[in-house]
């Protein structure tokens, strides 16, 4: 069983940063894989998503805001370490800034440990960054939550992605 996301007992954490960490129940090279494989990474995060898994790849997902406005984030991935983790410039394409997440997955005993730091909220207008983190951070952790689940049932069942 997936354990829940906790913040680390770390207090060094800059301002305008989210942080999730999470333990997952297969080795590193399972996680990454269902990171960077097309095909696994559409299977828990959505299926019109695209992403280039390389250094200089990019990422883009459309999605309609609440008001039913087609909406894309893009990102483009600045550094690329199989199978440790990689680094993205991150952005709504209405926001006038970009941000930065961070994702590494580090081994836990037998199974591994996976970190998603998503920063650069400090850019944000000030009236809207309180929103943007809690909106992001609830993202992030729904989407940590299916990739961890989805690693650990494809470990157990190898057949799919």
């Amino acid at each position: 069983m997936t354990a829940a996301p906790s913040e680390p007992v770390r207090t060094d954490v800059p301002e305008g940063t989210i942080r999730l960490v999470r333990s997952v129940a297969v080795p590193p090279d399972r996680v990454w894989h269902c990171l960077t494989d097309p095909d696994c990474f559409k299977s828990w995060w959505r299926r019109n998503v695209e992403i280039d898994p390389r250094e200089g790849g990019r990422f883009g997902e459309p999605w309609a805001d609440p008001e039913g406005r087609g909406r894309e984030t893009k990102a483009q991935i600045t550094a690329f370490h199989p199978p440790h983790g990689l680094v993205l410039v991150w952005a709504d394409d209405a926001w006038s800034f970009d941000t930065v997440v961070s994702i590494w997955i580090e081994p836990d005993g037998s199974g591994s440990q996976v970190t998603i730091e998503h920063q650069g909220w400090m850019s944000a207008p000030e009236r809207e960054r309180a929103e943007l983190m809690r909106s992001h951070r609830e993202d992030w952790n729904t989407h940590l939550t299916h990739w961890a689940s989805h690693a650990e049932d494809t470990q157990a069942h190898p057949q799919g992605h």
